[in-house]
């Protein structure tokens, strides 16, 4: 196994990377300060998930001061057709579909379209008359407006339905014969009473769906349409989409959960609602796409907002996205706790404040987030780093794959 990694890595050092929305070259992990050696226990500990049953595969990419140091597939894209893994194969993000659809609102306010502060009523009229849930299936009008800084940082009072009471149960009922667009969808929760007043406790929620509905309303255009023009065009994210164009199908990797001992699928590209007619744009979760794509944004990112010669958004306004806006709001309720350990919440990304309290090798202002599959990205501005991991594993917590994957990314960094 040691003789195949390292062959695996020398291939991974000489190898030019090719594709057709990525032009970049795979360097000497040496030449960026990353030792290769050390990147070996990561393809030892990673690849035992997937020999082990634990996961079908994986996929993971480090860049390091705007060049592509590594860059790994391991495993299959389907168990049961015994498909290999490929690099750039297409993987529901869910999540990570938030942080872009949080800086195509960003850029609507840098066109002057809103302020952070303004309520969100004035540009969506079914928010301004909201309640709050009192208990005993009980609530009373809300004392605060939704603002949109709300929605941008999971403070708005939505959530998803997730712990486990009365508001959750009609959460459900307004998902039961599913939603047809995005402005439906903020019809049936504007009817949903909120978990808490608005801006006084963090819960992780629908707000970003909310944002995305938000992007349609002030631009003027569907959200796909707007996300394609505005960044996967600039950005040549040619395989990030709601919905996966047909000849594109046969890359999508299947979903997977672990029962009975063994990988069951969930979500296969031949049933999938990734493959079908996607009319609802879930701005909180409904995007796929590609570890070469996802490293553009990310880039542009590091960049301050540009990318290639294409400016996105300005350097001011990402580190405004970049900053801890949690600061004396505590968390509420719901499964995902923040802030928490060292961690807080900015627009659209999770940072980390103290890296002693976050518990795991870091920096201070690493900021990212990761997907309900398991995928994760993280931006490390001080390192001038970006790692990102796509698994499809549902759920995924158990196997720390997250944590060891930022721990070996770590470790290996030499200068």
């Amino acid at each position: 196994m040691r003789q195949f990694i390292l062959l695996v890595l020398a291939m991974f050092v000489s190898t030019i990377f090719i594709h057709a929305q990525m032009d970049l070259k795979l360097v000497s992990t040496e030449n960026v300060g990353i030792s290769t050696e050390r990147l070996e226990r990561m393809e030892l500990v990673m690849s035992e998930m997937v020999e082990a049953g634990k996961i079908s595969g994986i996929e993971m990419a480090i860049m390091r001061k705007g060049q592509l140091a590594y860059h790994s597939v391991y495993g299959k894209r389907d168990i049961a057709s015994n498909q290999d893994l490929e690099k750039n194969d297409l993987w529901r993000i869910y999540s990570m579909t938030k942080p872009i659809v949080s800086v195509g609102l960003m850029m609507l306010y840098e066109e002057g379209k809103f302020q952070l502060n303004d309520p969100l009523h004035y540009y969506i009229p079914e928010f301004k008359e909201m309640s709050v849930y009192k208990g005993n299936k009980k609530s009373e009008p809300a004392e605060n407006h939704i603002r949109v800084i709300d929605i941008l940082r999971h403070t708005s009072g939505l959530g998803y339905g997730w712990s486990g009471g009365f508001v959750d149960t009609l959460y459900y009922q307004s998902r039961e014969n599913g939603i047809k667009n995005t402005k439906e969808f903020v019809q049936n929760i504007t009817k949903i009473p909120l978990y808490q007043e608005p801006g006084t406790g963090w819960q992780y929620g629908v707000s970003t769906d909310v944002c995305g509905y938000l992007i349609e309303v002030l631009s003027g255009m569907p959200l796909d349409k707007y996300l394609k023009s505005k960044i996967f065009d600039p950005l040549q994210m040619g395989d990030t989409f709601f919905e996966v164009p047909d000849d594109k199908d046969d890359r999508l990797v299947t979903n997977y959960t672990y029962k009975d001992g063994q990988l069951v699928p969930i979500d296969h590209p031949t049933n999938s609602n990734y493959t079908k007619e996607v009319t609802f744009f879930s701005g909180g979760g409904g995007l796929v796409s590609s570890t070469s794509d996802y490293l553009k944004f990310c880039q542009m990112l590091l960049n301050g907002g540009e990318l290639n010669n294409r400016r996105l958004l300005g350097r001011k306004t990402v580190e405004l996205m970049t900053m801890d806006h949690t600061k004396g709001i505590p968390y509420a309720r719901g499964p995902v706790v923040l802030p928490m350990n060292g961690n807080g919440f900015g627009l659209g990304f999770s940072m980390v404040n103290d890296v002693a309290d976050s518990g795991i090798i870091g920096s201070k202002g690493i900021y990212g987030w990761g997907g309900a599959a398991g995928t994760v990205f993280r931006i490390d501005p001080e390192e001038e780093l970006i790692y990102i991991m796509m698994i499809q594993l549902m759920p995924y917590n158990h196997l720390q794959a997250r944590e060891k994957f930022q721990t070996l990314v770590y470790q290996s960094i030499i200068e």
